[in-house]
């Protein structure tokens, strides 16, 4: 019994995550889910470690993103990892990785995996998106 309610506050605290942080768009807030030592995984910047290294990558990825909403499709939990599997859809009105605000609609698949410690923070994340086809999206026709 006390796996599944420490496994229901771990999936909790990931979801509020997405709510606030990135359908919120307020990337500092994220120091609030976050140990200091970190570990973030993406194939798009690869590893980072550290609160103060993985802000600001959210807070570009935010801000290059208006209007972006995370909706979660599937949850899968046990022990302190939770998965969320999301569609995402922003409108992309800033330089994300390099590639210029094209002010196109974008929407991709994505599968975010926490490990949440004890304490209700995220002690590593590792964000696996549909990027071949993002990117792809981003590219304004020549």
């Amino acid at each position: 019994m006390l796996e599944t309610i420490a496994t229901e506050r771990r999936v909790a605290v990931a979801r509020e995550y997405v709510a606030r942080v990135f359908n919120g768009r307020d990337p500092e807030l994220a120091r609030k889910y976050f140990t200091e030592d970190i570990t973030f995984h993406a194939l798009t910047v690869g590893t980072l470690s550290g609160i103060d290294a993985v802000v600001p990558v959210l807070a570009s990825l935010i801000g290059a993103l208006s209007d972006i909403q995370a909706e979660v499709q599937d949850v899968i939990a046990s022990d302190d990892l939770v998965a969320l599997r999301q569609v995402v859809k922003a409108r992309h009105t800033g330089d994300l990785l390099g590639m210029p605000a094209t002010g196109n609609p974008i929407q991709w698949d994505a599968v975010d995996i926490y490990r949440v410690n004890d304490e209700g923070k995220m002690v590593s994340m590792s964000a696996h998106w549909e990027v071949e086809r993002t990117m792809a999206t981003l590219r304004k026709p020549e």
